[in-house]
């Protein structure tokens, strides 16, 4: 074990060359490891080393479930961000006995991004993830991670939260080097006139079953994009390389089907051919359009399959590429299974589904048919609770452009070194003078720390608003 502190300085660090935003770094780290200690109950810690690789990843992976029980420790690689197990605790959804696999694929939809969040029309505009959909994504690695599964290629699409997701998935996974092929036929269908428009305003203006039926038909798309709008990908000059005819002005999920198929038949499948493990990350609809194919799903099938946002789906193939059946964790109309328990993706689903239900505002200024999409149950969202099995709680969240997973004793003793006089609550001057000191220590004066800021800081922790 170490101090307490270390973690988040040294993680900070690793990532800012320059002295102004390694102060501030310094500051997010903090911050990040008192809301972390707010967040769960004591556990064992962890212990942090400074360097990994992928085949000492990998090896631990795989010795997942053998004599080990609970958590015994977790290594953090906190120059890369990434996390490296040193011992690991088993799933607790183990499956049966199953023909061996050729080859499998691991599809993973991208976690919530800044449009998914303001409730507007996305497609193939190109936005990042919040702070929860990178939680979404590093739960995900999480997931993949305990069941062991390592990656010899990956594929995503030309758009940014699909990329970020990937990113953090490998960087926490520790498999870095894993190849990456990008292609725009992996990107999400093209909302066309509806592109940025808030969905519940577009209900009003065309009516809910009208945006029902864009949304969720199979073969009836939106209204077309503007080719002088800011919107259609022809502008953008990351698609310059494809004709216009290829360029969609809109579509509907056929239309996404019959773009993705092509790219899933020239350059994913070689590789399953080869009996490589492979990880697709991307959106919703091109997703739908693989597992259609390898399911055999029917056209109006595939418009009801709902895939929640960074829950790895796991396929299992054979030498023809065909599903293995018969798997106890797969959930049909699927043949693979979702790294996650029933009860979580049963929530998982009916979020990513309440997302789909557009109504317009009622007289009172409510909505109906509207869930609170996103948000854990019990923590603040950009905060996720893993509980492996025992008394052990592991607690995570992304920063910036790093995450973190912690055990709580590392947390109590950050907050016991902001909490100077010891009365159990953590002022904002106490926040404060901790960090300056910190910035004084390091050869910063408080002028290059940013005041402003640390108080932003404080505010993002302290949650009930309380000023403690």
């Amino acid at each position: 074990h170490v101090s307490a502190l270390t973690p988040f300085v040294t993680c900070a660090l690793s990532s800012h060359p320059t002295t102004t935003a390694m102060t501030i770094a310094i500051a997010r780290g903090l911050a990040l490891g008192l809301a972390l200690m707010l967040a769960v109950p004591p556990s064992q810690g962890f212990v942090l080393k400074g360097s990994s690789s992928r085949s000492n990843t990998r090896a631990m992976a795989r010795s997942r479930g053998k004599g080990n029980s609970g958590v015994r420790g977790l290594a953090v690689m906190v120059e890369g961000g990434s996390l490296n197990p040193s011992s690991s605790w088993s799933s607790s959804s183990s499956s049966s006995p199953s023909p061996t696999p050729h080859a499998t694929v691991v599809f993973l939809r991208h976690g919530q991004s800044v449009w998914n969040e303001a409730s507007l029309f996305t497609g193939w505009a190109d936005v990042e993830l919040t702070t929860l959909g990178k939680n979404e994504a590093a739960k995900g690695a999480t997931e993949m991670w305990k069941e062991g599964l390592e990656f010899d290629v990956a594929y995503t699409s030309l758009l940014t939260r699909a990329q970020q997701t990937l990113d953090i998935a490998l960087t926490i996974m520790g498999q870095e080097d894993t190849p990456v092929n990008k292609d725009w036929r992996l990107n999400e269908r093209m909302y066309g006139g509806l592109t940025a428009l808030n969905k519940k305003e577009t209900a009003a203006k065309y009516g809910a079953d009208q945006v029902k039926e864009w949304r969720r038909s199979y073969d009836t798309p939106p209204p077309p994009v503007d080719k002088t709008s800011d919107y259609w990908p022809g502008n953008d000059d990351k698609y310059a390389h494809i004709p216009d005819g290829q360029i969609p002005l809109s579509e509907c999920l056929k239309d996404t089907v019959d773009r993705t198929l092509p790219y899933w038949d020239s350059a994913i499948a070689p590789a399953l051919k080869r009996g490589k493990t492979v990880l697709v990350a991307a959106h919703g609809n091109s997703i739908r359009g693989m597992l259609k194919v390898l399911d055999d799903i029917a056209d109006d099938g595939i418009t009801d399959i709902e895939i929640p946002t960074a829950i790895p789906l796991v396929y299992q193939l054979d030498k023809d590429l065909k599903p293995i059946q018969g798997n106890p964790r797969a959930v049909s109309p699927l043949s693979g299974y979702f790294l996650t328990d029933p009860e979580e993706l049963a929530k998982a689903q009916a979020a990513v589904a309440a997302q789909s239900v557009v109504s317009s505002s009622s007289t009172d200024g409510s909505t109906d048919n509207e869930l609170d999409i996103g948000k854990p149950s019990t923590v603040s969202p950009g905060w996720e609770e893993l509980s492996p099995p025992g008394d052990d709680h592991i607690v995570f969240t992304c920063l910036g452009d790093g995450c973190l997973m912690l055990g709580s004793n590392d947390m109590r003793e950050a907050f016991d070194k902001f909490d100077a006089d010891k009365d159990g609550t953590i002022t904002q001057h106490e926040f404060r003078t901790t960090l300056l000191k910190l910035a004084a220590d390091g050869d910063l004066g408080p002028d290059e720390v940013g005041m402003e800021e640390l108080n932003t800081l404080f505010d993002a922790v302290d949650r009930d608003h309380n000023g403690l």
